[in-house]
């Protein structure tokens, strides 16, 4: 990647709050509810075993030394937002894989939206540090 691009676009995902482990809920009586912690626990330790946290690491270092750039976008709304009207609601994510804007009926896949406006975000952030 470092190779074929100039600049280079993620989210800034915080891994170490999606990895934390489930908090229990007291159900009031002295015991506690279910809360998915079996669940969350099997999804961080795939969260985990990815290394996106090294991967980034690494990914940063050969981009300095190569003289590219890396930004890291904040990801809050970047999958609800429709990447050709602009229109961000939860409704839009029909599902996990399928994206339908309910302003303009724009259709995609749902990463390749996310994708979309990551991209745009990012192209934006590194055009206003370089006027700053």
């Amino acid at each position: 990647m470092v190779g074929d691009y100039d600049v280079i676009v993620h989210e800034d995902l915080q891994i170490t709050n999606m990895t934390r482990r489930a908090a229990p809920k007291p159900d009031g009586a002295g015991g506690y509810l279910p809360n998915g912690g079996s669940a969350k626990s099997g999804l961080s330790r795939s969260i985990l075993d990815a290394g996106w946290g090294v991967f980034l690491t690494v990914l940063a270092d050969k981009a300095e030394s190569a003289g590219r750039v890396v930004v890291a976008v904040n990801p809050a709304n970047t999958s609800r937002t429709c990447a050709r009207c602009g229109h961000c609601a939860a409704g839009n994510r029909v599902t996990q894989a399928a994206f339908r804007c309910t302003a303009c009926g724009h259709a995609a896949h749902a990463d390749v939206n996310a994708a979309i406006n990551i991209l745009r975000a990012g192209l934006a952030l590194r055009q206003a540090a370089a006027a700053a």
